[in-house]
């Protein structure tokens, strides 16, 4: 007896070992020194184009090792009834995946693990408006974050092209319920950026301004409040783009033009934003069209209609940004999108683009190679 637990404890050992060694895990009942794959590894990456043709979807497989994009999976490009697509949000699961349309419409989709194969969860919802906010140049042109989902699944927000924000809960099968809608007295909510707690808005109206950004607490039911709003200046014209940092307490915001400008902001205990000294101008830019964070908050990557793809570091402690030496790459105008490993790193370019990313420094290196989606690829989501 005792030479069979001091076995078993040795077969044990071996397994942590194991998976220790590989990033691995193991789960109760699972078979014994049975290692399981990384959940954060990407598996397919979706994309969305702005052919207007309807049949815009399309998915392509991911080598978890390489990052490279295989051909797209069978079926592609899909019609899921998306016209004139703008903005991908990828839910916390890594499967549910939401499409914002111009014409205001957010289309819900379950992505198989298995075969990369969308299918729709339920009917489209379309918002208090009827249409979305693009900044200029017309639809199937910017890929502006319009709808975010709350880190723990529970919610969807919708910036719609009005004076409000709309609520959104999300069901066990993904499907959207419309909680309600909040006036904010906005020129035009354009971009949207939401953490557990609260959810931030951009409020533009192109050349003239204002420039705000509203908080917004999150209520029990998922409900919205107007909580606090901060005015920017010396913005050049539209605030194209927001993002809230994965792991700290700190915002950003983009604005549009020919000295694209990033804006930092501390967020307090009750979400309002206090900028972090002046705006920082992107090197050689044009705008500043969407931001994605690596998973440890600690770089951020932007996309510009001048082609290109800039990366910053992010101080967690402080907030301070600094864009990187060499930045920025040859890239696209589209949506920007960091897979949870960490090591990858894509955008839609008319083609999509992919790029490895040293996990160090942020820097990034292009994956040989690129996929076409219709010649058009605007928005990017991964699934895992």
């Amino acid at each position: 007896m005792k030479t069979r637990i001091l076995l078993s404890a040795a077969g044990l050992l071996l397994s942590i070992i194991l998976v220790a060694c590989t990033g691995g895990s193991i789960f109760p009942g699972a078979t014994p020194n049975a290692i399981v794959a990384n959940p954060m590894a990407p598996k397919f990456l979706i994309s969305i184009d702005g052919s207007g043709d309807g049949t815009n979807v399309n998915v392509f497989p991911i080598d978890a090792t390489t990052g490279a994009l295989g051909a797209a999976v069978a079926g592609s490009p899909f019609d899921l009834g998306l016209i004139n697509g703008m903005t991908l949000a990828v839910h916390p699961n890594g499967h549910f995946v939401y499409a914002a349309d111009n014409n205001g419409t957010i289309h819900a989709w379950n992505v198989s693990e298995t075969t990369g194969v969308p299918t729709q969860i339920a009917a489209a919802v379309t918002n208090e408006s009827s249409t979305f906010y693009q900044p200029c140049c017309g639809a199937g042109d910017a890929a502006t974050h319009v709808i975010t989902i709350t880190p723990n699944g529970k919610y969807l927000y919708s910036a719609n092209h009005d004076a409000t924000v709309g609520a959104y809960s999300i069901g066990a099968t993904g499907a959207l319920t419309h909680i309600s809608d909040l006036n904010l007295g906005a020129c035009d909510t354009g971009a949207i950026t939401a953490n557990d707690s609260y959810a931030w808005v951009t409020d533009t109206c192109g050349n003239s301004g204002p420039w705000n950004v509203f908080t917004m607490k999150i209520g029990a039911t998922g409900a919205l409040t107007n909580s606090s709003s901060v005015a920017l200046t010396q913005v050049y014209a539209w605030l194209w783009s927001i993002q809230v940092n994965p792991v700290s307490n700190f915002l950003y915001v983009g604005d549009e033009g020919g000295n694209a400008q990033v804006y930092s902001f501390s967020i307090a205990t009750d979400g309002s934003l206090t900028q972090l000294g002046p705006q920082i101008v992107e090197n050689g830019s044009s705008d500043c069209r969407d931001f994605a964070h690596s998973p440890d908050g600690k770089f951020f990557y932007t996309t510009d209609d001048a082609d290109v793809i800039h990366a910053f570091s992010v101080d967690t402690t402080t907030g301070a940004i600094a864009e990187l030496a060499g930045s920025p790459w040859s890239g696209g105008a589209g949506q920007v999108v960091a897979d949870l490993s960490g090591k990858f790193v894509y955008i839609g370019a008319g083609t999509v683009m992919g790029f490895s990313r040293d996990m160090t420094t942020g820097l990034l290196t292009p994956l040989a190679g690129a996929v076409t989606a219709n010649d058009a690829a605007l928005a990017v989501g991964i699934v895992r």
